[in-house]
């Protein structure tokens, strides 16, 4: 039988993009452009489009295959090395470019590390009088090692200059700002975000050995960052805890392991996944000359509960003039009232979406717009938000201090958020009172401030999609969430073997796509744990529930962070039971009631929402709890009369979970 032809893709664009790479392949801006130009290309079909590249035999498609295999790594090695085998077998030279060579000559840093972010300008001497300066700016949370850019052949005086003019800088040995750039870079692969181009030139500081010790980690971040009173030095903590910034944390203690005993012991949840800081910020200062007590709330979301700690900081300062925490104390926790002002998640908040229909002219109006500063960037945009009050840490993390509305870009949607309509109002004069309005409005909604969170962790893709999930008691009846963290897979060999370490049960749908179940004991039967589908080039982890979907990715992800790249979550009302196509049923016919006891013995020893916490196993055993177990059932009943149930309920009708609850009643008398 004839195996049936990979359809190509067509010629004339490859040759375009070919002609393209030969125009700028000779300087390593060019081939920045060029590396930016493969991030372009969908990720489904970039191994088609670079594999079709390889029909042209020229010298400069050497170089790019060198290029890419130099800059993703395991990725594309064996993609460029049958390219670079070809090319070999043509006859044509494929000794590996050298890229860059010269001698380092300083490096310098701005003096912004309390911040999370840090800029970092480093020269090499070039040929001739010039000097080629690689410059970073790197964030120290998921976005890693952000950007990265170049300049080559600057004048060496211009260079001095510019160091003079642009703000406080900080001169780094090579080593500091290797230890650095590897720091940013390794948060990339923790948090499985894709770093900025330019791997090929920056693997000279990853693969620098940079041994610092503790102490001399602390000088260097101490070094690189401003003197802050007691007041902005803990609420410079609160920012950190935030985005997980350890090292930030530990170079305000004192040093020594108990600092990492004390991190640990008040703030170990918030350095796992699963726990999101949503306050935190200091409410008194009592200081002496050398001596500082620092009164803290902070308010923390896990599992959908919101948690209240408050903390009191102590301080001391060196003979340097720098203060650092000796010690953290946990007082008791204040009743917090009914206010929206103390609980954030009871506040409702206004939100107008809009479409934008020209991204460079939206950023034009943007620019125009005084305090918006950058909060963090999304899987598919930005956080921005809009102040009354510098960025001085005198103010810690808060969702209304000083705010006047988070704007949000995602994708082509743009969102306007604040907690008062007359200022999403005076936002949307500002767009229709300028000609040429590169946004059109598409709707303006109420909503919790939890359901704003959301969407502003960039976990969906329109602004609706959130709606749903705010509405997901009403939408899942029987309490059961689906979520699903989805990934792109950069080394399937090695996600494979992982999978292969894990206790699970496979099915292959195709060769391309195979379904596992990591099944866990409850009360001696096996029940529903996690679910991973594997595609060609794409991974998804789904659970029900945040917490199960956290264990499980924590279980999956550790030590393969650079074999993935994360891609976001989303609520999968179908989820569950989307795998039983009439033609998998037909192949596996026991599959359906092997998925449904499995969903049944999950459901029933699951902590639900609707049943105020309780399990159905546990409501079963108090009057309140058999009051909330029939009214889920009412519901039910209900949607099925109406023909509303929603996927995964579609394969279990409520006599299935009514003969669940009474056959497990019945084996335990």
């Amino acid at each position: 039988m004839r195996k049936k032809r990979q359809k190509a893709f067509p010629k004339a664009i490859l040759k375009s993009l070919k002609d393209e790479i030969k125009k700028i392949a000779g300087s390593n801006e060019g081939r920045l452009f060029i590396l930016e130009m493969v991030e372009e290309i969908p990720f489904d079909i970039r191994a088609q489009v670079i594999e079709g590249l390889s029909a042209f035999y020229e010298d400069e498609m050497v170089e790019f295959f060198h290029l890419l295999k130099a800059e993703y790594g395991n990725e594309m090695e064996s993609l460029c090395s049958r390219a670079l085998e070809k090319y070999s077998l043509a006859g044509l030279d494929v000794v590996p470019p050298v890229f860059f060579q010269g001698p380092f000559l300083k490096a310098y840093a701005s003096c912004s590390r309390h911040t999370g972010r840090l800029s970092i300008d480093i020269a090499w001497k070039a040929a001739g009088k010039g000097v080629h300066v690689e410059s970073f700016y790197l964030t120290f949370n998921a976005d890693g090692l952000h950007s990265f850019f170049l300049v080559e052949n600057m004048p060496l005086a211009q260079y001095e200059h510019d160091r003079q003019v642009l703000g406080e800088m900080v001169e780094l040995s090579f080593d500091e700002a290797s230890f650095l750039i590897s720091q940013a870079f390794a948060l990339n692969l923790r948090h499985m975000s894709r770093p900025s181009v330019g791997r090929f030139l920056y693997q000279k500081y990853l693969s620098h050995s940079t041994e610092i010790t503790e102490i001399l980690e602390r000088e260097l971040l101490r070094r690189i960052s401003p003197r802050l009173t007691p007041r902005q030095l803990v609420n410079s903590f609160f920012y950190a805890l935030k985005y997980q910034d350890i090292s930030y944390i530990l170079s305000l203690m004192s040093g020594g392991n108990s600092s990492h005993l004390v991190l640990s012991q008040h703030f170990d949840d918030y350095l796992e996944l699963g726990k999101t800081l949503l306050e935190g910020q200091v409410e008194e200062v009592y200081a002496s000359r050398n001596h500082a007590r620092v009164i803290t709330s902070s308010l923390g979301l896990k599992d959908y509960e919101l948690e209240h700690h408050s903390y009191c900081f102590h301080l001391v300062k060196a003979e340097s003039g720098l203060w650092s925490i000796v010690d953290i104390e946990s007082l008791a926790a204040q009743e917090k009232t009914s206010s929206a002002y103390s609980n954030p998640l009871e506040a409702e908040v206004f939100c107008r979406v809009y479409e934008i229909t020209d991204m460079d002219e939206f950023f034009l109006l943007l620019d125009k717009i005084d305090n918006i500063r950058e909060m963090e960037e999304l899987p598919y945009g930005i956080h921005m938000r809009l102040t009354c009050f510098e960025d001085d840490f005198n103010h810690g993390v808060s969702f209304f201090t000083g705010v006047i509305a988070d704007l949000v870009i995602n994708g082509e949607e743009f969102v306007v958020i604040s907690r008062e309509q007359s200022t999403v109002l005076e936002i949307h004069k500002l767009f229709i009172s300028l000609t040429g309005i590169p946004v059109i409005y598409r709707g303006e909604y109420e909503v919790s401030l939890l359901t704003a969170y959301r969407y502003l962790g960039g976990n969906y893709v329109y602004f609706e999609d959130v709606l749903q999930d705010e509405d997901s008691e009403r939408v899942f009846d029987d309490g059961m969430r689906f979520i699903s963290a989805r990934y792109l897979v950069k080394d399937s060999d090695k996600i494979l073997q992982r999978i292969g370490e894990l206790s699970l049960v496979e099915i292959e749908i195709t060769a391309d796509y195979r379904v596992y179940y990591q099944l866990e004991d409850r009360n001696g039967t096996p029940a529903f744990f996690a679910e991973y589908v594997l595609g060609l080039n794409w991974l998804t982890i789904s659970a029900f529930g945040e917490r199960d979907l956290n264990q499980a990715r924590q279980n999956f992800e550790s030590e393969i962070y650079e074999c993935l790249e994360y891609d976001g979550m989303e609520l999968k009302s179908e989820g569950f039971f989307d795998i039983l196509t009439s033609e998998v049923s037909r192949e596996h016919p026991d599959l359906e009631n092997a998925l449904k006891e499995i969903y049944l013995n999950k459901w029933y020893n699951s902590h639900l929402a609707t049943l105020s916490g309780m399990s159905p196993s546990e409501a079963c055993q108090s009057e309140e709890g058999e009051r909330l177990l029939w009214t889920m059932f009412k519901k039910i009943g209900q949607r099925e009369k109406k023909g509303l149930v929603p996927g995964q309920q579609k394969r279990i009708n409520l006599k299935e979970y009514m003969r669940k609850v009474e056959q497990e009643k019945e084996g335990k008398i």
